[in-house]
């Protein structure tokens, strides 16, 4: 039994070694990307929930300093409750990175062992505190329990170390992590694709042999003989020495049997006719000298034309920057130029109200077997739907889809160009962090559609404070940045700032509630806080952060200060 008598056995011998190197292929991806979710769990289910667990057992003991401290200081007991109700919550927290830990290969012993200690010192510090905090508050004179209180206070002190160490060390064990699990990506990126290019090559190589062998040569001694039979000829020797049994030869010798009935056989010219004026693309047919000679139906539709308004006319009246020689000549050598240019081009046509109409055109030669070009053919089809698609995909990558403001994308684009002009022109620019204060709160008391309004009104208030040539985007839940272009002097910021806080005074209303806002704004300047994009963005949180510390509500300009305060 022969495995390549016929074109379906030709064709699957060819899929099947096609598809040989994509099991292949697939198998080394999967065994990569398995590699990959590995580590990726690791760090999901251990590095990720240390760091969170580890910041908010932190962020739970200071909330609980805070509250005895208030007790003790102004007198109230309920803050003594309320501190005294956290305990058992933080040694709750403290267990759980306790047990986590214990599974964590990479932890050293004496980090454990350190768990453990603040465990025991947290424990006896809650009970002391729970004791003395609550008499202190409703009255009791503190200076019985000075020596309590000093004791108390060392070990805040201590306690809140430990657990500003380990914050600090599962956030970085977090961060190591993550590196390594993109250095492993990457590198796994450069295998699979090297591999993929090797094996495409391989593959490529042995298809198109088997290919080549058992269809293309045969096909191709086919194509040949139709071509002859197109300039006339009637006897097809190639054709006539291929194997019958093989279905290519069989088509060879169906060929040879169809020229025969064809030389008696014609089609109408109206039935041509016919065919092509009810297509749905585009026809039209110009002579040599590029005047239009016909066109279809789909062509009226499409422009607003009369058959008799186009009939004679230049091509140039329907279609949009046209290629050929301005003096319109109808040489073969124009004739190429144009067919070579509207080759599956975009181009655009005009209607008759003025309108530009987007196509992908296609020109072809129209030939009288081998005689000389006759004109061209151009087939043109509407795309109109198409770029209306790519335009809302451009501004979905490009701009935010709540606010319509531009996104983190555009924003770093904008201010890479605003600091190489200010370089360029010697003069200022200004960056401003806005961070909207109490957000999550908003969130969570009115909801998210409370929220998103907010948002709205945030980023049309912020476009309505700036220039036209400065630059609002959202590069965040409930951030946005604000590039000031070309400034005078810094103080040009400073009243920008001011006019975004004003504002921020008028309540936002939707479904009948008021909502209340305010913002903190960092400020730094080009090129006196920073020489590059990188520093002027960190040197702006670091002033927003500052603005926020001050109690949010202003505005705060950055400077050498407040990044060793924040440092």
């Amino acid at each position: 039994m022969r495995l390549t008598n016929t074109i379906r056995k030709k064709i699957w011998l060819c899929v099947n070694v096609a598809f040989a190197g994509f099991i292949v292929a697939t198998g080394f991806a999967l065994y990569s990307n398995d590699q990959l979710k590995i580590h990726l769990i690791h760090i999901r289910d251990l590095d990720f929930c240390q760091a969170m667990r580890s910041n908010e057992l932190l962020n739970q003991f200071v909330v609980q300093k805070n509250l005895y401290k208030d007790s003790f200081l102004f007198g109230q007991p309920e803050a003594a409750d309320k501190a005294n109700g956290l305990s058992p919550k933080i040694l709750a927290s403290i267990k759980e990175i306790i047990a986590t830990s214990r599974i964590r290969p990479n932890l050293p012993p004496d980090r454990n062992e350190a768990l453990l200690a603040l465990e025991e010192n947290y424990r006896a510090y809650s009970g002391q505190a729970m004791a003395l905090y609550p008499v202190l508050a409703r009255g009791d004179d503190p200076d019985g329990h000075v020596a309590a209180l000093q004791q108390l206070a060392g070990s805040q002190n201590g306690i809140r170390n430990d657990l500003e160490y380990f914050a600090g060390f599962y956030r970085e064990s977090f961060r190591r992590n993550v590196t390594t699990l993109m250095d492993m990506t990457s590198r796994n990126n450069r295998l699979l694709t090297g591999f993929f290019i090797g094996l495409l090559v391989f593959m490529s190589l042995v298809v198109n042999w088997a290919a080549k062998r058992t269809l293309i040569n045969p096909l191709a001694q086919i194509k040949e003989a139709v071509r002859a039979f197109g300039r006339g000829q009637r006897r097809f020797p190639a054709l006539e020495v291929m194997d019958e049994g093989d279905d290519i030869g069989e088509l060879g010798a169906a060929i040879i049997t169809m020229t025969k009935d064809l030389v008696n056989t014609t089609v109408s010219k109206a039935y041509v006719e016919s065919i092509l004026h009810n297509m749905n693309d585009s026809l039209i047919v110009t002579s040599g000298d590029f005047l239009i000679r016909n066109v279809n139906r789909a062509t009226l539709d499409l422009l607003g034309y009369h058959q008799e308004e186009l009939v004679g006319r230049h091509i140039s009246m329907v279609l949009v920057e046209f290629p050929g020689t301005a003096s319109g000549s109808g040489s073969a050598d124009a004739l190429d130029f144009a067919a070579h240019l509207c080759r599956n081009a975009e181009k655009s046509f005009r209607t008759r109200d003025g309108r530009e109409i987007p196509v992908l055109l296609s020109t072809s030669r129209l030939q009288d077997g081998e005689s000389a070009t006759q004109g061209l053919v151009y087939v043109a089809k509407d795309i109109t739907e198409r770029k209306i698609a790519e335009r809302k995909l451009e501004q979905m990558a490009l701009y935010d889809f709540l606010t319509g403001l531009p996104n983190r994308l555009t924003f770093h684009d904008r201010l890479q160009h605003t600091l190489k002009q200010a370089n360029r022109e010697n003069h200022q620019a200004g960056l401003m962090f806005v961070d909207l204060d109490r957000f999550k709160a908003i969130n969570d008391t009115l909801g998210h559609a409370s929220g998103d309004a907010l948002l709205k009104a945030v980023a049309k208030s912020l476009s309505g404070c700036v220039r036209g040539g400065d630059t609002v985007a959202r590069i965040g839940g409930d951030e946005f940045a604000v590039i000031l272009d070309h400034l005078n002097q810094p103080r040009d910021a400073v009243n920008t700032a001011r006019r975004i806080l004003a504002a921020f005074t008028e309540p936002v209303t939707h479904e009948g509630k008021e909502i209340f806002a305010s913002a903190s704004i960092g400020i730094a300047i080009y090129p006196l806080d920073a020489q590059s994009a990188e520093d002027l963005l960190k040197n702006a949180d670091i002033a927003m952060y500052q603005a926020k510390q001050d109690g949010g509500n202003g505005y705060c300009l950055f400077s050498s200060e407040i990044r060793t305060i924040s440092m």
